[in-house]
């Protein structure tokens, strides 16, 4: 059976026991990283359940129609289409991120940059004085800027605190606006289309805070993507031949576009910190770096602070 055959099997199965096992099975022959835990996440989306729940109620029943479209779904895994996509939202830093081909899926990792901001900003607003200007650059779905509005709401509301989101692909910030609008912040973050860091993209004071989670992957690795990269938009991972093109741009405009005393968080690349610290030295000589690890042992967020009289 192709990945594009309709698994028939799976319209015999009715309870959610059933119906886990045969698309688990179907996924298995498909090669799926994780058939069994797919095939939960899927049959728990058709029940409009979450897994908890599947496990705990073996025979419910699925009604033929949902069978129906559950086998649709199944196909579609098959043939590679990220989860996130299939159900149309992803589970990060505890909120529920909507999700289509408009912009990447949220990684784990990037709840360490989430994070990071979270607390850079929260100590600025203690100790300094006036309002506190953040910068979220590429900012794809908007995860990030989500987790910064509803951390904030009240600074936000109250003009202690102002936060920007761009991004270059007006896709992408549609998805972000409804991602802020669902959650009831819409109102609290201000959405710029621009290209990294141009000129008057924002307006106003200088960030700062800024925040960015560029495209890091090189071109090949971009375009020969396997998996979920093979479903997202290029532009959101193509980093140019060694993937540090946007990087690199990016770094080099930021002595005219953070505030004295300014910071960065900057996701990178496994192996990229060094490379991207090589070219602060020459960017920004004033500047101090120092890097924050994920999970998974990666250099993977780089904290640049400019000297308060930079």
């Amino acid at each position: 059976m192709t990945t594009t055959e309709r698994p028939a099997v799976l319209a015999e199965a009715t309870t959610a026991h059933e119906l886990v096992s045969v698309a688990a099975a179907r996924l298995r022959e498909a090669e799926t990283p994780s058939p069994r835990l797919d095939a939960e996440l899927l049959v728990g989306h058709a029940f409009g359940r979450d897994r908890a729940w599947l496990h705990a109620h073996p025979e419910a029943p699925l009604p033929p129609r949902e069978v129906e479209e559950l086998m649709g779904w199944v196909m579609r895994r098959a043939a590679g289409e990220p989860i996130a996509y299939l159900r149309g939202f992803k589970e990060w830093l505890s909120l529920r991120i909507i999700t289509d081909r408009r912009a990447l899926i949220p990684r784990p990792e990037t709840e360490l940059l989430a994070e990071t901001a979270m607390a850079e900003i929260a100590a600025r607003m203690v100790e300094q004085q006036g309002k506190v200007n953040a910068w979220e650059v590429a900012t794809g779905g908007g995860a990030v800027a989500l987790a910064l509005a509803l951390r904030f709401r009240s600074a936000l509301t109250l003009d202690r605190l102002t936060l920007v989101a761009s991004d270059i692909s007006a896709d992408a910030l549609e998805l972000a606006s409804e991602n802020l609008a669902a959650h009831g912040v819409a109102g609290l973050v201000t959405i710029a289309c621009r290209d990294l860091l141009e000129p008057a993209a924002v307006g106003g004071p200088r960030p700062d805070v800024l925040i960015a989670n560029l495209p890091y992957l090189t071109s090949e690795e971009a375009s020969a993507g396997t998996g979920s990269l093979a479903w997202e938009p290029l532009i959101a991972l193509d980093g140019g031949a060694d993937g540090l093109d946007l990087l690199r741009r990016l770094v080099t405009a930021l002595p005219g576009t953070l505030a004295a005393g300014g910071t960065a968080l900057l996701e990178v690349g496994e192996g990229q910190a060094a490379a991207v610290r090589t070219l602060l030295a020459e960017s920004l000589p004033g500047a101090t770096t120092s890097t924050l690890v994920d999970l998974a042992g990666i250099d993977r967020v780089l904290v640049i602070r400019l000297p308060p009289n930079a």
